[in-house]
């Protein structure tokens, strides 16, 4: 079962935590990368069932990948954004 969280954090803490999620990425690919070999050794030997076994695994590591990026991407926007606001503050409008 998958749960999502929620995180509350002060916003000059925000680029440790995309460089923190950008170093899960990289162990994530990383992780991906054995896998394919192990994979691949199994399909070399004749054992396809476990190179199968291992391309299950890497889709369900992919997708969770794919869910880490779009994250990191939206708090990459976010945070740019709010940088550009703090930079250029919105002027009053007249009121009549």
């Amino acid at each position: 079962m998958k749960i999502t969280i929620q995180k509350t954090m002060y916003l000059e803490e925000v680029p440790d935590e995309i460089e923190e999620n950008f170093t899960t990425i990289r162990n994530r690919l990383a992780g991906i990368q054995q896998i394919i070999a192990i994979a691949d050794q199994n399909a070399s030997e004749g054992r396809f069932v476990d190179a199968s076994e291992g391309i299950e695994k890497i889709r369900e590591v992919l997708s969770v990948l794919d869910k880490n990026l779009e994250e990191q991407q939206s708090l990459c926007l976010s945070f740019e954004r709010i940088r550009i606001d703090s930079q250029y503050p919105q002027e009053p409008h007249d009121e009549q």
